[in-house]
């Protein structure tokens, strides 16, 4: 029997607006009204111009979503009658975006410790049709296998993808998530790093890659004569988001040293506790934090602990992701071959990270976590 016990609600994520923020991004909403300028304006620019400056690289483009973004990298890459290597342990839009770029996906292992590509069976997936790899920073984590992974690429001159969708601020040997590849893209959603709601970003050295996307955002229209050059859409992010996100990267450092702060805490709370493992960053890995994972043992049921959270604690848990291939609409991509990612997957819990959790608050979710697991095993 378990005592009565105060339910404190610890919701999974909470987007986060600081006082200054909120009111930088008011007045910010108020000039662009009083402009009537609402798209293509000074707030796009001044945000590309903060990723520019974040991640080091020459070329920004801000886009309506990541999985925009994506698509419009993999259409400019020319992936179509091709394959693309995708993660199987991922979102399901990398595998979206690669089928609505006219490419199949080939969905490749993953690592159980960097939660990245398994290289040996990377190795065997690439082919001569292999027109380019979308690599996943899941969790907000760069894997300690990245030299391998971007050398893999160079060395058979495949394009690389970064989705940074979970990653936006980590790094790896002081390198930024995006820097390492041919294309970055990024996602401004309500669960992200930082939000607008929605969007999103392209993060390029390719001048040639610039000058395409801006012109697909914007109907296909030549930047120089304005005439529709190409097949394009209305993708460009409106001057209300790229407000909103501009005021958000702002303040990126300190969301992200809140972010690992709160998992330094949990690290500290959980580490070699039984029934868990944490996962190990390498030295001269700084992750996003997007998520915190730990992974449960296989004799603990992962559906009642989340239950049991919820119901006895008021504390909200979930997995990182259902497999790729386990989604209905993808399930005939399963080759058979992606166990280390359902195995790794299913003993997966993500517990409450956001920017403005507090000690208090991360004491009280490992204090359910440790509870409930002594009852499980």
């Amino acid at each position: 029997m378990f005592m009565e016990v105060e339910v404190v609600s610890i919701p999974f994520m909470r987007p986060y607006f600081s006082e200054s923020g909120r009111k930088n991004i008011h007045a910010g909403i108020e000039e662009i009204l009083q402009s009537g300028r609402l798209m293509m304006g000074p707030y796009a620019e001044k945000l590309e111009q903060s990723f520019r400056d974040q991640v080091s690289l020459p070329h920004a483009i801000s886009v309506t979503t990541c999985t925009t973004a994506l698509q419009i990298c993999l259409q400019y890459f020319d992936v179509a009658g091709g394959e693309v290597l995708v993660p199987s342990g991922s979102f399901v839009t990398d595998v979206s975006a690669v089928q609505w770029s006219g490419a199949d996906a080939v969905l490749v292992d993953m690592n159980s410790q960097t939660l990245s590509f398994d290289m040996e069976d990377l190795e065997r997936k690439v082919s001569s049709r292999t027109k380019a790899i979308i690599w996943v920073h899941l969790a907000g984590i760069m894997s300690s296998e990245h030299g391998q992974i971007v050398s893999f690429a160079r060395e058979r001159g495949i394009p690389l993808i970064e989705d940074c969708a979970h990653a936006l601020g980590a790094s790896v040997d002081g390198v930024q998530a995006g820097a390492l590849g041919d294309a970055a893209c990024y996602s401004f959603y309500p669960t992200k790093i930082i939000t607008s709601g929605t969007g999103g970003m392209i993060a390029t050295r390719d001048s040639a890659l610039d000058r395409y996307a801006r012109e697909i955002r914007l109907f296909g229209r030549d930047a120089e004569t304005g005439k529709v050059g190409r097949l394009g859409n209305d993708w460009f992010l409106d001057e209300i988001r790229a407000c909103v996100a501009y005021f958000q990267m702002c303040e990126l450092d300190e969301f992200l040293a809140h972010r690992r702060a709160s998992a330094g805490h949990y690290d500290q709370i959980l580490r070699n506790h039984p029934g868990l493992r944490l996962l190990d960053v390498p030295n001269g890995n700084l992750p996003s934090y997007y998520q915190y994972s730990v992974f449960l043992d296989a004799a603990i049921n992962r559906e009642e602990l989340i239950k049991n959270l919820k119901d006895r604690h008021g504390v909200v848990a979930k997995e990182i992701y259902l497999p790729t291939h386990k989604e209905t609409v993808f399930q005939h991509l399963d080759d058979g071959a992606l166990k280390q990612t359902e195995e790794t997957l299913a003993r997966s819990l993500c517990l409450p990270m956001f920017v403005g959790l507090g000690n208090q608050e991360v004491e009280e979710v490992a204090h359910a976590l440790t509870t409930e697991i002594r009852q499980l095993l």
